[in-house]
């Protein structure tokens, strides 16, 4: 008997999970339009700087997530954030921040450990997934944006952003489109060590939402200094269609503002516009259509934490496999 064909879109935490979880019961590939995996997991790299531009840290509150991260943990494939937090006010002052559990990164980029998960697996990077045609006897004919052929399937899985899904699926998507906020994300790098005793802030009443020093994260290169910082929700979206390069400049002087270091001292400067950073809803909605052979999940669907997101994407393959494999 012909296995199941199976197509994921996107190969963030989402993607990747699923694909592991049914590759015993059906073949199954990914479609990926980026040039790696990761998804808000990605890091850049530039030069001797590594930039985890979009998720910076995780934590694990379940014992599920906990029993998936275990080997990773004993591999040094995903270890302890450690360091001092604090709070930074517009004018500069500091005052103590605490993390009262465990925050995590993968190592030695945050993008590692979507890389150990992809191993194995079916992945087609550099391919966009065009609009669903309408569905044929044998199946979903699935194209890319240029009209190329990319097999027949039983069954597709987005793992894009609700918008996104909307747009893939069209007339079949029943969910109400879940708002996300965008992000931007300020990359700097400088030829020198950190020479500050913190290693993560949260800036209060700034555009400016958070600072991480990724250079004090296990595993990378501490000799350099690979900052990234992500404006605040509410500013990122009153400016989202302005010039990029004056809202990097804006975030640059914010930057110097608020921790007295010279933007113009940096070797590397770059901005990274995410659209769909965070939910920005409580009410989560599930999409899983069998009779039609349409799924969908993200962060959009729970919330934004990586654990979340892992367990939506286990919760949804569970369900398939009943749906369509509990003879197997």
């Amino acid at each position: 008997m012909n296995k199941i064909k199976i197509a994921v879109i996107g190969a963030g935490i989402s993607g990747l999970t699923l694909a592991r979880e049914l590759q015993n019961f059906a073949q199954v590939k990914i479609f990926e339009k980026s040039r790696g995996v990761g998804g808000r997991m990605s890091t850049r790299y530039v030069e001797d700087f590594a930039f985890d531009h979009g998720t910076q840290c995780f934590t694990a509150r379940t014992k599920n997530f906990q029993n998936f991260l275990r080997p990773f943990l004993l591999s040094n494939d995903v270890n302890p954030w450690l360091g001092k937090v604090i709070n930074i006010e517009n004018d500069g002052s500091v005052s103590p921040r605490f993390w009262f559990e465990t925050h995590l990164v993968s190592s030695p980029n945050m993008n590692s450990l979507c890389k150990k998960l992809a191993l194995g697996l079916d992945i087609i990077l550099e391919t966009e997934v065009a609009i669903l045609g309408e569905k044929q006897s044998d199946g979903w004919h699935l194209q890319d944006k240029n009209g190329n052929a990319l097999g027949i399937f039983d069954l597709v899985i987005s793992t894009a952003p609700s918008a996104q899904t909307k747009n893939l699926f069209h007339q079949y998507f029943t969910c109400q489109e879940i708002l996300m906020q965008p992000c931007f994300a300020l990359m700097l790098g400088f030829k020198s060590e950190w020479n500050r005793d913190w290693i993560f802030a949260k800036v209060r009443n700034n555009p400016i939402k958070l600072i991480a020093v990724n250079s004090s994260k296990f595993g990378r290169k501490n000799n350099v200094t690979s900052l990234v910082i992500h404006s605040r929700d509410s500013w990122s979206r009153e400016n989202l269609e302005r010039d990029q390069k004056q809202i990097q400049q804006d975030l640059l002087e914010n930057f110097t503002q608020v921790t007295g270091i010279n933007y113009k001292d940096a070797s590397y400067v770059n901005l990274h516009r995410w659209l769909y950073a965070l939910v920005d809803e409580t009410k989560y909605e599930k999409f899983f259509n069998p009779n039609l052979g349409l799924s969908a999940t993200s962060d959009w669907s729970t919330n934004s934490r990586i654990e979340d997101v892992w367990i939506a994407a286990m919760n949804l393959a569970e369900k398939i496999k009943i749906t369509f494999f509990k003879n197997q």
